[in-house]
């Protein structure tokens, strides 16, 4: 009995598969051969080369030489396969097509185990050898063309870059044109996909049909599922035929046309191959439980593809993600963070920041505290587990996903930013974690700043979130960190500790941890006061507190000197940031304000510190300024119009203060604060008036020490201030100093410093009775 027509028959009008693909490949001379099956094996056993069927002809015999080769292809050792790929490949540009085609299957069955080769030289040289073969046969290879495609596409992605250029040259030579080469994945959707199903059931026991090594075994093994099959067969074809269909001029046709009886028979293939590649892999996913077992392989090659599988099926394929599922795979995704392996972090973020953010009612499926959170916070308290240059930038990303139900207001973010102070290493990590640390706290900061409404229900509550995380973060760890860092520092004290006191004395931080550090703080408050200026009130008056406190410690323990460091080190950076943004704020609602404290109490304790914290506050914000700022509060030793709190103070009120204020105290007695309040004396000469406050400062030095040559007895003490003035005067002067042909500023010239009563007050201690001490000789 004959074959019925329809049953099985292939129409004549219907263009056959082999055709299809013939009409893809460069023209070349027409060799009849027979197709084998997919791969060219069944299983690992191959096939017989005799096997033929009712539509193709018998097989012709294929050159001894060739067997020979092919063969050799089969042997375990690397060197005796490159030699058979190398003599091959010598062979196949000596032959013609016709010669060629016959082994096309055989060569289709080694081909596929080669690609699995743990040896990445003899993968390169495979694809050289394709390149080759495509080159001789050209459209005799579209018989073969179903059978090859799935490894073919596999090789694309080879994680040895050598490889996979190799493998992509050799698509490119039997498809130089990226339309043919798309429209050849197109034909062969449903063999690739049969292909990485068949991968994904591989285990290292049923992968060679050889004696290989168990470690070869694995590594083939962890090669074909974690590295190609699963990351780059799925993702690589899906993204191919499912964007590209999206950005592809002729796929993009198919979206815009509503009548599908309207295509072409192209668009058409096009349309069932985007179709079936949507099918293959939903079955895909639930056929291997989305791929959550391949979470727990030992490989982090294996586990990193699952993560990249998991963000195409989200990003692509979301439909694949329901009410069954949910659950499983939000407690799987969302609770990651369990990852160790940085070369899994980026990769894994990946997947969690998508999946949270197309699916946000997923937080609602489980407990979130015990799944999330608790890992979240052992993965940043633990420092990232080493990926701080892929997961610090994340975290702001991580925060923005989640949605406001999930929060739970203060304590999240308590815990939040406890843990992750908790992972930061400030002695060994590099410089470049270190600033990613930084710039990952300051974003999370502003973050929960700018966006406690969404999780606070009223406008008391924010305010009261807003001055908690300052309070509890900015101030008590990061400025009491500050604090004691940089007090450590030069720290020298023979007082025995234990504990934990000792191992953090012990530890001395980097100075570029702590200019990091104080540089996110100043950053913090400035973008704290252009939020809400009265939420900077509460770290300045922490500040002021740091302050006052330092020279209250000195009034009731009578030390000598205050570890004053943190506050000058801390006005530098100030300063810095001040002027390369040009604000304001750090003068009036910081400095100014501490200065306006501080003063009475530095001045009644005749601290040198406090002298020095004052020059240098005279020589950041201006002379002027300063002193606006100190006595704008009540602290005015005169009557005169108020000033603006962000403008200098008027000339003649400053010259008032400073003769009246700073002169008497910065002059009075020689001890060991003279040299700092002489300091400070200096660093508020003013350009404007220096002249008028040089005349004041000689003439009531030069009246003190009158004043006792007139009572026929020598204070030594006078003589020794003015002495000291002078050799700081001549320092001044040298700093003033600029090009002889410039405009000589203020004080840059000898000229500038020289006073009448100068001589005469010489002479007078010259004439005055002796013994002269060493005081006097200095003055003179």
């Amino acid at each position: 009995m004959g074959r019925q027509k329809g049953d099985g028959a292939r129409s004549k009008a219907r263009p056959s598969s082999s055709s299809l693909a013939a009409s893809l490949l460069p023209s070349s001379s027409a060799a009849a051969a027979a197709s084998v099956g997919f791969g060219g094996y069944v299983g690992s056993s191959r096939l017989d080369s005799s096997l033929s069927t009712e539509d193709s002809n018998p097989l012709l015999d294929i050159d001894s030489e060739v067997a020979q080769h092919l063969k050799r292809l089969a042997r375990k050792d690397p060197t005796t396969k490159l030699k058979a790929l190398a003599s091959l490949s010598t062979l196949l540009k000596q032959k013609s097509g016709k010669e060629i085609v016959p082994i096309i299957p055989q060569w289709a069955f080694e081909y596929k185990k080669l690609l699995l080769d743990y040896n990445r030289e003899v993968r390169r040289a495979t694809h050289e050898t394709m390149t080759n073969l495509v080159t001789a046969v050209g459209r005799d290879l579209a018989p073969h063309l179903k059978s090859l495609m799935g490894p073919w596409w596999f090789s694309q992605f080879d994680p040895s870059s050598e490889v996979s250029q190799a493998a992509k040259r050799s698509l490119q030579a039997a498809f130089p044109a990226q339309e043919k080469r798309l429209d050849a994945l197109i034909l062969c959707t449903t063999e690739i996909f049969m292909y990485l199903e068949e991968n994904l059931k591989l285990t290292p026991q049923n992968l060679s049909d050889k004696a290989v090594a168990l470690d070869e075994l694995q590594e083939m093994h962890q090669q074909s599922i974690g590295i190609n099959s699963l990351l780059y067969c799925c993702l690589g074809f899906f993204v191919c035929v499912h964007e590209i269909f999206c950005n592809f001029p002729l796929i993009s046709l198919i979206l815009e046309r509503p009548g599908f009886e309207n295509l072409s028979a192209e668009q058409k293939r096009a349309s069932k191959a985007k179709a079936t590649a949507i099918s293959f892999a939903e079955k895909l996913f639930s056929a291997h439980k989305y791929f959550l077992e391949f979470l727990k392989s030992q490989s982090p090659a294996v586990r990193s593809a699952t993560y990249t599988v998991l963000k195409s099926f989200i990003n692509h394929i979301p439909q694949a993600f329901d009410g069954g599922n949910m659950k499983t795979l939000a407690t799987a995704i969302l609770g990651a963070f369990q990852e160790r392996d940085p070369a899994c972090h980026s990769s894994m973020w990946d997947a969690i920041l998508l999946f949270s953010k197309r699916f946000p009612d997923s937080w609602t499926t489980l407990n979130v505290q015990k799944s999330v959170f608790n890992r979240f916070w052992s993965f940043i308290r633990n420092g990232c587990f080493g990926s701080q240059q892929v997961s610090y930038p994340a975290l702001v990303l991580f925060l923005d996903s989640i949605p406001s139900k999930a929060f739970s207001g203060d304590k999240f973010f308590l815990d939040f930013f406890h843990n992750l102070w908790a992972g930061r290493n400030p002695v060994h990590s590099p410089n470049v974690d270190r600033l990613a640390f930084f710039r990952a706290f300051k974003e999370c900061f502003f973050w929960g700043l700018y966006n406690a409404s969404r999780f606070c229900d009223s406008v008391d509550s924010v305010s009261h979130f807003r001055t908690t995380l300052i309070n509890d973060i900015l101030v008590k760890l990061l400025w009491q960190d500050y604090l004691s860092s940089v007090s450590s520092e030069d720290q020298d004290s023979d007082q025995p500790l234990s504990g934990k006191a000792t191992e953090m004395q012990n530890i001395k931080y980097p100075i570029s941890y702590l200019q990091e550090l104080g540089k996110c703080i100043v950053e913090i408050l400035s973008g704290i006061y252009s939020l809400e200026e009265d939420l900077l009130s509460l770290f300045c008056a922490v500040f002021q507190e740091a302050c006052e406190g330092l020279f209250q410690q000195k009034a009731t323990t009578e030390q000598p000197t205050l570890n004053i460091e943190p506050i000058i080190k801390f006005l530098f950076l100030v300063d810095q940031h001040a002027k390369q943004e040009g604000e304001s704020w750090p003068l009036l609602h910081l400095v100014g304000p501490m200065l306006a404290k501080c003063f009475p109490l530095v001045r009644s304790l005749d601290s040198a510190d406090g002298a020095r914290l004052l020059s240098i506050s005279v020589s950041i914000f201006g002379a002027r300024k300063v002193l606006q700022a100190i006595f704008s509060n009540n602290n005015a030793p005169f009557c005169g119009p108020p000033c603006e709190k962000d403008s200098e103070m008027k000339l003649e009120y400053f010259l008032q203060v400073y003769k009246e204020t700073f002169i008497p105290w910065c002059l009075r007695g020689h001890n060991c604060t003279t040299s700092a309040r002489l300091d400070l004396l200096l660093a508020l000469l003013d350009d404007e008036c220096f002249s008028e406050q040089w005349h004041a400062i000689i003439t009531y030095a030069i009246d003190l020490v009158n004043s006792k040559i007139d009572s026929g007895s020598m204070d030594s003490n006078h003589l020794a201030v003015l002495g000291m003035l002078f050799d700081k005067a001549r320092n001044e002067i040298r700093i003033r100093k600029v090009g002889e042909d410039s405009f000589h500023p203020p004080g840059s010239l000898p000229d500038h410093w020289h006073h009448e009563l100068l001589e005469a007050t010489a002479v007078s201690v010259a004439f005055s009775l002796p013994p002269f001490g060493t005081s006097d000789a200095q003055f003179v």
